[in-house]
């Protein structure tokens, strides 16, 4: 497909085009009912099903021809009838037969509400939809496809999208077609294969009719059911978008958000998961200082004791939002300090996973917080000054640093503040330990790799009321410290145009208007 826009008659009307865009693109794009269950644009065509035949007008004998819209593709003044006679014909026949295969178990099939099938009967008030069917729903017999992916043979539609997608994406060949036993054609493993890599879930979201299932949802409520809010995975700077999946406070499921410039339509098993964390009983809830609990004030006033010293390190990553690491700058300003910024390193796989498992180091160093040749692999440095005396206090921001070669037995004047999520043994070890919210219950925005700011939002409130985003507290900490009203820095609103005032590449970027593609920094800089 080129950029070149042309005209083409669409049931009648002009209509504006692509040159080389699919046809099935064009007609679904000005919301006129067309099936495509075999079609998805990141995967090739096949043109097999016959659910999106429609009629285009030859030049040669100016009579309408049946196609495939999944793979004709628009030419200048092409004329097309998704009402041609034929085409309909072969349609219907088409669909009812799907109908007539399919089992009627919509009550407790994971795919209501989203199911081509019942879509499209239900827009197009199909006459084979409130068929009548001879024996009741049977039990549903699951093959194991993987650890976590379950197939109900019944509903194999034979769209072969799975296949495509191992083919294609995955480069594996997976799945294939074989014959069962009432002569119909499903899909299968290959001998000695298993779904069990990192991208297997996948195949949930592709299947249009349910056959399927992620065993982790089997006994959850359907996704029509539960409320979706845009967000991005922090497993690695690749920053795959993500929707949030939850209802009455908890999250049941994470799927995958189209973004054609980062992750398409796909992402990690792993990234599915990562809601687990939110629900871990090691989650930090409580303000603590010197093994009792207090109120934020307390806590706050205790840590800005130690900014007077002199002898503060500050250790933090990538981990952090941009607003986070704004007000974080803020406040190192005023504070004779220094920044130890950890690598955060985990295996890639040269497809959605990163070598940086931190969503957001370009943040921090756009807010010049570290640069590039400062970003440290441990702690060694920091353990020679503690050794030496330099160091008596450690502010530790979300970093478990007992794990980057620091000791835990530690001289007994040295104090660490710990302000973070996780309850490990950094903030038992700590003088003053703040929870703080995690990416679920906060708004804010990172900077990926390819230096693509993007949004993500609150989905769930966080277990408590003593819990706060890290902005909100580098801001009391602020105020507390330097004894003035920093007003303009308690609300996300005042954060944010704060940060495109300060920082010359978000200038004149209104956060509310970033869309859900995000915004390539790089592009905006020029």
């Amino acid at each position: 497909m080129n950029n070149n826009r042309i005209n083409i008659i669409l049931n009648g009307k002009k209509v504006k085009a692509q040159e080389g865009e699919r046809l099935v693109e064009i007609i679904q794009r000005h919301d006129i009912p067309l099936s495509a269950p075999c079609y998805h644009r990141s995967l090739t065509e096949t043109g097999h099903c016959g659910l999106c035949l429609v009629g285009v007008r030859r030049k040669v004998t100016d009579k309408f021809s049946v196609v495939f819209a999944c793979t004709a593709t628009a030419k200048d003044g092409m004329e097309i009838d998704t009402e041609y006679e034929e085409a309909v014909d072969k349609r219907n026949k088409l669909f009812r037969l799907h109908l007539l295969q399919h089992p009627l178990d919509c009550s407790k099939c994971n795919k209501v509400g989203y199911c081509f099938l019942h879509k499209f009967a239900s827009q197009t008030k199909f006459p084979g939809f409130t068929r009548i069917a001879k024996n009741q729903p049977q039990d549903i017999k699951y093959k194991e496809f993987g650890q976590h992916i379950l197939f109900d043979a019944s509903k194999c539609i034979g769209c072969q999208r799975c296949i495509r997608f191992c083919r294609d994406i995955l480069d594996d060949e997976l799945l294939g077609f074989i014959g069962n036993e009432n002569g119909y054609r499903e899909a299968n493993l290959y001998p000695g294969k298993s779904l069990d890599n990192n991208y297997s879930l996948n195949l949930v979201d592709l299947c249009p009719a349910g056959a399927f299932v992620n065993r982790n949802c089997l006994y959850q409520p359907v996704e029509w059911d539960l409320l979706s809010t845009p967000s991005i995975s922090t497993e690695s700077s690749v920053g795959i978008n993500t929707y949030i999946l939850h209802r009455g406070n908890k999250i049941f499921r994470i799927k995958p958000r189209e973004n054609k410039y980062v992750n398409d339509a796909w992402m990690t098993n792993s990234a599915r998961n990562e809601h687990r964390y939110f629900e871990n009983k090691k989650r930090l809830t409580k303000i603590m200082q010197d093994g009792q609990q207090v109120h934020l004030e307390a806590a706050l006033l205790q840590i800005t004791e130690s900014f007077l010293a002199n002898e503060l390190a500050v250790v933090c990553s990538g981990n952090m939002s941009l607003e986070d690491q704004f007000v974080l700058r803020k406040l190192l300003d005023s504070v004779v300090h220094s920044v130890f910024f950890l690598r955060k390193k985990r295996d890639p796989d040269d497809f959605l996973i990163s070598d940086d498992a931190a969503p957001n180091v370009n943040g921090a160093i756009l807010n010049k917080i570290i640069t590039q040749e400062k970003i440290v692999d441990d702690l060694e440095e920091l353990n020679k000054n503690i050794r030496s005396g330099q160091c008596k206090r450690i502010l530790s921001i979300n970093e478990e640093i007992f794990s980057y070669g620091i000791p835990y037995v530690l001289p007994d004047d040295l104090r660490i503040f710990y302000i973070g999520t996780e309850n490990n043994k950094t903030s038992k070890r700590a003088t003053v330990t703040i929870p703080t919210t995690t990416v679920f219950e906060n708004t804010g925005t990172f900077i990926n790799r390819d230096w693509r700011l993007q949004k993500f939002y609150k989905a769930v409130n966080p277990p408590n009321d003593n819990i706060f985003p890290m902005w909100y507290i580098f801001s009391l900490l602020l105020n507390v410290y330097l004894e003035v009203s920093e007003k303009e820095l308690l609300w996300l609103d005042d954060v944010w145009k704060n940060m495109t005032h300060a920082v010359d590449l978000l200038a004149d970027i209104d956060f509310f208007h970033v869309n859900s593609n995000g915004i390539l920094l790089k592009n905006h800089q020029k």
